[in-house]
């Protein structure tokens, strides 16, 4: 499975993709791409997340992304249903790492 990209979630949030708001979306998949896989392992590449569980960590991608396109700084936090597929992953990930799966 691939990463989402820029115009996909531009296209699912109804923007118009301008260059400009292309280069933007694309750096925030970017940054919680980062975010998602530091909170998860500092050893975690984007690919085994992807082949793990593609769904989850792109849907995990899109709402963090679209959280930080609104509110750069996250001031209200990441949100319960970020946590939650956060968690799922996680846990997944953790449990692969230990043979629990």
């Amino acid at each position: 499975m691939e990463r989402i990209t820029a115009a996909q979630l531009l296209d699912e949030l109804h923007i118009d993709p301008s260059d400009e708001e292309t280069k933007t979306v694309d750096r925030l998949i970017d940054d919680a791409s980062a975010i998602i896989r530091g909170s998860i392992s500092d050893e975690v590449e984007e690919d085994e997340l992807l082949s793990l569980s593609g769904n989850v960590f792109n849907r995990l991608i899109q709402t963090l992304a679209t959280k930080l396109y609104y509110d750069r700084e996250l001031s209200d936090g990441y949100g319960a249903g970020i946590q939650i597929m956060l968690n799922q992953l996680r846990a997944k990930y953790q449990g692969v790492k230990h043979g629990d799966n």
